[in-house]
């Protein structure tokens, strides 16, 4: 009887530690904590200034037929490294999630698609990429 309790106890200990384990394995570490994949939606705008720097992170202002929109590219090393070219007037799509960063509302975009090409920020569970992705083909 002993045996058969120290046998479960065991087992659950084992199963238990093999979940964490994958669990971790599945989250990559530089997935943001905040981006929900079901949450995104598609935006669709005009560049309405320049791209600038808060907290290390580049945004870009996009007005839809909505609202203004400013939208978190990523990091700023990656995005330079990108040389993806986004200036004011130009017409995007953007998908993306709305998040709250610092009590501020802005939309974390996965893909930004231009007359450009297409720049890809996140995979499509919402993992950042270290270097965005550019297409140049139009999306």
């Amino acid at each position: 009887m002993q045996n058969r309790l120290v046998s479960c106890i065991l087992i659950s200990v084992l199963a238990t530690s093999l979940t964490a384990i994958v669990d971790n394995a599945d989250d990559r570490g530089d997935r943001a904590a905040n981006y929900d994949v079901r949450a995104e939606r598609t935006f669709e705008g005009f560049i309405t200034g320049k791209e600038y720097i808060l907290d290390g992170f580049v945004y870009v202002p996009v007005k839809t037929a909505d609202a203004l929109l400013e939208v978190q590219l990523g990091p700023k090393e990656s995005i330079e490294c990108s040389k993806f070219p986004l200036k004011p007037g130009d017409l995007v799509i953007v998908v993306g999630a709305s998040v709250v960063l610092n009590k501020h509302r802005v939309v974390s975009g996965r893909v930004i698609s231009g007359m450009n090409g297409t720049l890809f920020l996140r995979d499509d569970r919402g993992a950042r990429y270290k270097t965005p992705i550019r297409s140049d083909m139009i999306r």
